[in-house]
């Protein structure tokens, strides 16, 4: 079934059939219900290679994240992919793996295949987005998870003041006076404003902070933890950055013979579906990860004037913190 048809039915010309379903201006709001209405009848689908050679628009988005084997991102991609469909579009996901070359990688294939626009939680200083603008000028850029670099772009990620207030303000009540924090290396990081935030509010409170540098995937996560554990200064309370990361927490600490929520403290972030189910349940940082893939396509999409979009975020207190144990 062809736009011919539709217009033929309708009892108007292809080119204003062409018109009314591209949602161009020129017809009337009947009219355009009335070949609308036919359309839908008839079963009409239009041709998206036909459509992307007229207007320029292939109908589909990318979204970059840096680390695929977190589930945080599926909840993401999910809300996106709700907001794309809306649209008439698609979304890919691509996984940078904390790799810059990579990233770049796929920005120029991304570039290559002439998608719609870019959201893209970024790796370290976030080169990849100027590489994209200049492979891509004038098409949309999201930069998720992360402080973007320039203000030409927009950012769309949780509140990470909040989250960070939250969890410090939370330890500190229960006696917690030497606060150990995870964050990306240096050279991968680009949500540094959580490590900015986190050393303010130690500062404020007259707690003692113990940044921690690691790859945030499960096995070095898991090394590292075992590595302080078994240390001459073990901690007392781990902020991390992913219910992720802290599951890999919990596993260190059970091989290091430390019972979470009575020796060591831990906060997530996220509350992946998972996380209750932890012995014990973990405290973590709510956010609607639906919420926020549908904040980042949202901006994708052409003619939508949306700003920066901050997500809020909830401490979920269990029992994997404790007041601090007494020495």
């Amino acid at each position: 079934m062809g736009i011919r048809d539709v217009a033929r039915e309708a009892g108007v010309s292809t080119a204003l059939a062409s018109f009314a379903l591209n949602d161009r201006d020129g017809v009337s709001a009947s009219t355009k219900a009335r070949i609308l209405e036919v359309a839908e009848r008839l079963g009409y689908a239009a041709d998206p290679l036909a459509r992307g050679m007229r207007t320029g628009q292939t109908g589909s988005y990318a979204l970059m994240v840096r680390n695929m084997r977190n589930p945080y991102f599926l909840e993401v991609l999910r809300g996106a992919q709700e907001s794309a469909s809306r649209h008439g579009a698609s979304v890919f996901l691509v996984d940078s793996a904390y790799s810059v070359e990579r990233e770049r990688e796929h920005v120029r294939h991304l570039a290559a295949q002439r998608v719609d626009g870019l959201a893209i939680a970024p790796v370290g200083s976030g080169d990849a987005v100027s590489l994209w603008q200049e492979l891509a000028p004038g098409k949309p850029t999201v930069v998720v998870n992360a402080v973007a670099r320039d203000t030409d772009v927009l950012t769309v990620g949780p509140d990470n003041v909040s989250a960070v207030d939250q969890a410090v303000d939370h330890l500190a009540a229960l006696g917690h006076r030497r606060l150990t924090f995870y964050s990306a290396p240096r050279g991968v990081m680009a949500d540094h404003d959580r490590l900015e935030r986190f050393l303010e509010r130690c500062e404020t409170l007259g707690l003692e902070p113990d940044p921690v540098e690691t790859p945030l995937d499960f096995d070095a996560a898991y090394q590292v933890t075992a590595s302080l554990l078994r240390g001459p200064q073990p901690p007392t309370a781990i902020i991390t950055n992913s219910d992720y990361t802290a599951h890999a927490v919990y596993r260190a600490s059970r091989d290091c013979g430390v019972q979470v929520g009575r020796d060591l403290s831990v906060i997530g972030h996220d509350d992946l579906l998972t996380s209750p189910l932890l012995d014990p349940p973990l405290t973590t940082l709510r956010i609607d990860r639906f919420a926020l893939g549908v904040a980042i396509c949202e901006r994708l999409h052409p003619g939508h004037d949306l700003g920066n979009h901050t997500e809020p975020v909830e401490l979920l207190v269990r029992g994997s913190t404790a007041p601090a144990p007494r020495t």
